[in-house]
């Protein structure tokens, strides 16, 4: 599943991150990496965009980058 497909709260382990070119490496500069802990904490009103959450960085990603990180829904 991807991190766009948890709900409002959930927190998932990053298993991979499949985006590449600039968004890749921004992603990785800012620690979204594999291994990682990440939560959902918001969507925006049209569920365009996210916003999560991973170590001390909040993120707000589009629909589209977000479909790209690969998760495991943690219990």
């Amino acid at each position: 599943m991807s991190v766009y497909e948890l709900k409002t709260g959930e927190k998932g382990k990053i298993l991979s991150v499949m985006a590449e070119g600039a968004a890749g490496t921004r992603l990785s500069s800012l620690g979204i990496v594999k291994g990682k802990e990440v939560t959902a904490l918001s969507f925006s009103l049209f569920k365009s965009s996210i916003l999560i959450e991973c170590g001390a960085v909040r993120l707000g990603l589009r629909k589209a980058v977000a479909l790209l990180i690969e998760v495991e829904k943690c219990a």
